[in-house]
């Protein structure tokens, strides 16, 4: 590209082979080590015609300040992938240190029921909405991008908004607080 960018479709197929050069890493040792990074908590959430779709996410960044951009990743076995692949908006909501239930909700499949509450708005044709996020961000997908075991998407951002709070953080495989 003129920029110097790549563009995925510039990419070889097998651009991710050099890395099956090196011996297996121990997956057990692999988990433990990313249980170590300490991560904000998102729930992403879309609509759809059987009603609203959401899960709970830990792999999030910001990507880009012009244009806003944000990036998470998503486990293809997860319930809402499908519904997220096809959403063309989705919300993300950054939760904050009082939200450790709202987290649980989304990240157990056992508490799918009581997802979608009183604290969250649902107004047609636009991603859900929860009001107590500490930071909501929504927008078009505009990337879709296969990775092994996961799918990374990338928003667009065309709606912010931001409280002040201490997030809610995803440490050695529980939720905590700051401080």
């Amino acid at each position: 590209m003129a920029d110097g960018t790549t563009s995925a479709a510039q990419l070889p197929e097998d651009v991710c082979e050099v890395v099956r050069l090196w011996p297996p890493v121990d997956e057990v040792a692999f988990r433990d080590g990313l249980a170590k990074l300490a991560s904000g908590v998102a729930i992403v959430a879309c609509a759809t015609d059987d009603g609203p779709r959401g899960l709970l996410v830990s792999s999030l960044t910001g990507l880009s300040s012009d244009p806003p951009r944000i990036l998470f990743c998503v486990r293809k076995a997860a319930s809402a992938h499908g519904a997220l692949l096809k959403a063309d908006a989705v919300s993300l909501s950054i939760l904050a240190d009082a939200d450790g239930l709202e987290a649980e909700r989304f990240s157990r499949s056992d508490l799918a029921a009581e997802r979608f509450g009183a604290d969250w708005s649902l107004e047609p044709q636009s991603p859900p909405d929860y009001r107590d996020a500490l930071v909501s961000l929504s927008g078009p997908v505009c990337c879709r991008i296969d990775a092994a075991s996961h799918t990374i998407f990338i928003l667009d951002v065309s709606a912010a908004r931001a409280r002040h709070g201490d997030p809610l953080v995803y440490f050695e495989r529980g939720f905590r607080n700051l401080a």
